[in-house]
């Protein structure tokens, strides 16, 4: 079935595109290395109340600049 589709002309032409296109795709790729977390407004991410194993817990925020004593 597929030697019968690779007979047709345009189909030659279609699967070269494709293979084209994944090997540009291989040699182009370039993972990112960063990842941006969205903006949080920082009064609500420090009055948010999170619930974890029954437990109720509140970010708080710090430096991170300095030193934790």
């Amino acid at each position: 079935m597929i030697r019968e589709i690779l007979k047709n002309p345009n189909a030659n032409i279609l699967f070269s595109f494709v293979i084209g296109l994944g090997v540009a795709v291989l040699m182009f790729h370039r993972v990112r290395k960063e990842f941006v977390i969205p903006a949080v407004d920082m009064e609500e991410l420090t009055q948010a109340v999170t619930k974890i194993d029954g437990k109720c817990y509140r970010f708080r925020v710090t430096d991170a600049s300095e030193p934790s004593m």
